[in-house]
């Protein structure tokens, strides 16, 4: 958890077009504010803010702090629905079937992403995962040559990209391994 903060607190909050930033606005006072609706509910459910949790002023523009939660349960809003905003949540498990148990045990399924050392564990995890995308030790590595979309809530029957584009009632599942484990 000290690394994770550690580089959250790190992160560039700013233009999105600029190479230095990790981190652009949300796109209308609305969806800032319904982010920060979910900020809200996580506090009033129980979770603790580790880092952020705020609007940021000084940004011209619909910011949000980067923001990280843990103390998460499983029955949590923000732990059961998309938020579309910079904030993690973490949550307590004993055991990976119990983290897989959870993970499979929600409406949406845009993206997942699994980080682990055991080859033989991050292909288990993908393959179980009912989402369009799952990450293996990193977020993302879209490219225009490969499909992107959802399942479950989180689907619209078609996929972006790749000639997956074409096939509009295909689920598909795309699984990206960062091999520089620990970094």
């Amino acid at each position: 958890m000290s690394r994770l903060l550690e580089r959250v607190k790190k992160f560039s909050v700013g233009d999105p077009l600029d190479p230095a930033t990790d981190i652009g606005a949300t796109i209308t006072a609305e969806h800032r504010d319904r982010v920060a609706g979910y900020l809200r509910s996580g506090v009033e459910e129980g979770a603790r803010i580790l880092h952020g949790g705020s609007g940021l002023d000084d940004h011209p523009g619909f910011f949000l702090s980067p923001t990280v939660f843990d103390r998460l349960k499983p029955d949590m809003k923000i732990a059961r629905e998309e938020i579309f905003g910079p904030v993690l949540g973490l949550m307590v498990v004993d055991s990976d079937d119990e983290a897989l148990r959870i993970a499979v045990d929600t409406e949406f399924g845009l993206h997942a992403s699994v980080f682990t050392q055991d080859i033989d564990q991050a292909f288990r995890f993908a393959r179980a995962l009912p989402v369009g995308t799952v990450s293996v030790n990193s977020f993302s590595e879209g490219s225009v040559a490969t499909p992107f979309g959802g399942y479950r809530r989180s689907e619209s029957l078609s996929r972006d990209n790749g000639l997956e584009a074409l096939g509009q009632y295909q689920q598909t599942k795309t699984i990206w391994f960062g091999l520089e484990v620990g970094k």
